[in-house]
């Protein structure tokens, strides 16, 4: 049975790789702006009451423990490039280049805490996103992108559950290494994308003398757009 399947698909590549020869088809495959909306779901323990562990600073201060509320359902906007390197090949049917996201900026807001009061507060995202992708146009103007992206992000949290005074929160804080898989679907200038985008945000207010308050902020994303 094995046999007989690789048997089906050697026959059959050659075959496909003839066709679109003769056919003639020209490169879809082309660089250019897109813009990207939609929803933003947390996933895993962004989406549980996260309460931190200490974690020291070098002046050896001692970290209050502060509870994160979940995060719910949010909203993101992608601003980026598609730059590709040399010309499409195996018949126009790969190109590989660079995903380049300039602007990338998401917003969750939080579930109520356990008296149900507090629910207008926001995890807010803004960061820049590059990496490399694979492009495959196997017909006409249908084209997927497979792309792994390194994310740079500055956070800023509204509030935070707890019972300390306000002063002694961290509100913000930076990743230089959050990372993104990401699916494109493509036909013409629509595209539909698939995120999954994970890692940790440590909240000291950028300051390398506060003790850090590290949780975790996990998504996926399904976002509608534009390829122009």
């Amino acid at each position: 049975m094995k046999k007989s399947v690789l048997f089906t698909i050697l026959l059959i590549l050659p075959m496909f790789f003839a066709f679109r020869s003769m056919a003639g088809l020209e490169n879809h495959i082309k660089g250019g702006f897109y813009i990207k909306l939609g929803p933003v779901f947390p996933v895993g323990k962004f989406a549980m009451v996260q309460k931190n562990l200490l974690i020291w600073g070098p002046k050896n201060l001692p970290a209050p423990t502060l509870s994160y509320l979940p995060a719910r359902t949010g909203a993101a906007m992608d601003l980026g490039f598609l730059i590709y390197f040399g010309p499409s090949f195996v018949h126009h049917i790969l190109r590989a280049g660079i995903d380049a996201t300039f602007i990338s900026i998401w917003i969750n807001p939080t579930r109520p805490d356990s008296s149900g009061t507090r629910t207008n507060y926001y995890y807010y995202f803004v960061g820049q996103k590059f990496g490399p992708v694979i492009s495959v146009n196997p017909v006409e103007h249908l084209i997927f992108d497979v792309s792994y992206k390194i994310n740079a992000n500055i956070s800023y949290h509204f509030d935070q559950w707890n019972y300390l005074s306000d002063s002694q929160y961290n509100k913000y804080g930076y990743n230089l290494t959050y990372q993104e898989l990401n699916l494109n679907i493509r036909y013409r200038v629509i595209l539909v994308s698939f995120q999954y985008n994970f890692g940790k945000l440590p909240y000291n207010n950028i300051d390398t003398t506060r003790p850090k308050q590290v949780i975790e902020t996990n998504t996926f994303r399904i976002l509608i757009g534009l390829k122009f």
